[in-house]
């Protein structure tokens, strides 16, 4: 169905000296050297006429001059052994971005705008990031072309370069300077020895998840991912339902906050998680105006960090939403303190330089992470409006243990003020998950 007909290296449009960089220790962090992949659909415009305002030719030209502004996305990223760091080596015309121009045979109205699309054919429109003895390019893009006119912006970005919030400025910057503009609206800034922990003592790291409750359904090789569609009218009800449950006072409750609390009791249950082991409840909690000063706007790299809620399975099927909640907003708070951060920012270092993993059943381990900001820190339109979907596509190993947050499809006026969760779990508890789901409708 596709063909890649073409791939090169795109260099930034003015000469940028050679140069090494250090990342955070956010950055740095072993769980974030993962490659976050997604897919942003647009429609064909059948105003677009003229050869010079092809998608490919415009998003390549904005490519070399965004690599003016974002240089370090056109180095190479490579761990040392030595301190087990990574490093950054970029410019001096010896980098570039992998950019991919395919042509696919069908309409994109025949996949429904990628509306239930699988991740083996997501990959298609997807670029991939190669890993040699140098190194791998932390960002690499692919434009698929479809008969209707329509395309696929196919982008790969390793998270140890930039969270959700970077990714999306980035997107951005480039449809910006493909529409015309001369600079990017936000001046990115590098600053990443702002994040970065000193250890002042010999204590063992806490390393997240550790052998938490086991499933009788788990290990298996038979995974299914859903989205699921959770309208307005369905978050209010449950809203209002917690707040009979327990008066918040002045604090507002936020969608995350309970339909993160009812994912969770619902993956327990479809588990069918040992009652008296542990899970753990994994968010993430953004800290841009925790240091001080707060970073600035044009702050890309990774500026979140994980909080983690360990109940017993029992607990989560007893407490109710508004018992977890409570649990979320007092994991946020404490995400926000000062002191802690820096804690954590140590913590990570420890984890780091002693190279420490996860060890034991990752089964009752339940992550939630927020997408429904990425690529909306402004316009992406660039002459084909906006996308009419952005389809995450994450590696597997990461999406068994994480759901995320994602805004509706476009095509769906229905959804408008609700929320899409993406979930990956065994077939068999997928089953029972979505019966939990359909009681919140």
């Amino acid at each position: 169905m596709v063909e890649k007909k073409l791939t090169e290296m795109v260099k930034p449009s003015k000469h940028i000296p050679q140069q090494t960089l250090s990342l955070s220790s956010l950055d740095n962090d072993p769980y974030n050297e993962v490659i976050y992949k997604a897919c942003y659909v647009f429609k064909a415009n059948k105003n677009v006429v003229n050869d010079d305002n092809r998608p490919d030719f415009l998003l390549r030209e904005a490519l070399s001059d965004l690599l003016v502004y974002y240089y370090p996305l056109s180095g190479s990223l490579k761990r040392q052994e030595s301190d087990r760091k990574l490093q950054l080596s970029c410019g001096d015309d010896g980098g570039g971005v992998p950019f991919t121009v395919a042509t696919a045979n069908v309409e994109l109205s025949s996949l429904k705008n990628l509306e239930n699309v699988d991740s083996d054919t997501a990959l298609n429109f997807l670029p991939e990031l190669h890993v040699d003895n140098d190194g791998y390019r932390p960002f690499a893009l692919q434009v698929t072309k479809f008969e209707c006119g329509g395309f696929i912006l196919g982008m790969a970005m390793s998270h140890a370069m930039c969270d959700g919030y970077g990714e999306g400025h980035i997107m951005c910057a480039l449809t910006d300077l493909a529409s015309g503009k001369k600079k990017p609206m936000v001046t990115p800034v590098w600053e990443r020895e702002r994040l970065v922990g000193k250890p002042e003592d010999d204590e063992p790291p806490f390393v997240p998840g550790d052998d938490t409750a086991a499933s009788p359904y788990l290990p298996t090789d038979d995974w299914v991912t859903e989205k699921i569609n959770i309208r307005a009218d369905s978050i209010r009800r449950l809203k209002e339902a917690t707040l009979k449950e327990y008066d918040f006072s002045n604090e507002t409750i936020t969608t995350f906050e309970v339909i993160g609390a009812y994912l969770w009791k619902s993956r327990v249950k479809a588990l069918n998680l040992d009652r008296d082991g542990v899970t753990v409840l994994g968010l993430s909690v953004g800290i841009r105006n925790v240091v001080d000063p707060p970073l600035p706007d044009g702050y890309y790299g990774n500026a979140y960090i994980d909080m983690y809620v360990p109940l017993t399975a029992r607990e989560v099927e007893e407490f109710t939403i508004s018992d977890i909640v409570k649990l979320i907003k007092e994991a946020k708070r404490k995400g926000h303190d000062k002191d802690y951060l820096q804690e954590e920012l140590a913590n990570t270092e420890k984890i780091i330089k002693m190279n420490l993993k996860i060890k034991g059943k990752k089964d009752g381990l339940f992550c939630l992470t927020d997408w429904r900001n990425i690529g909306i820190f402004g316009s992406m339109d660039f002459g084909w409006n906006e996308p009419v979907n952005i389809v995450p596509v994450v590696p597997s190993e990461t999406a068994r243990t994480v759901n995320m947050f994602m805004r509706p499809s476009r095509l769906e006026p229905d959804m408008v003020g609700g929320v899409q969760i993406v979930v990956t779990l065994p077939r068999i508890a997928m089953v029972k998950f979505k019966e939990e789901m359909k009681a919140l409708q």
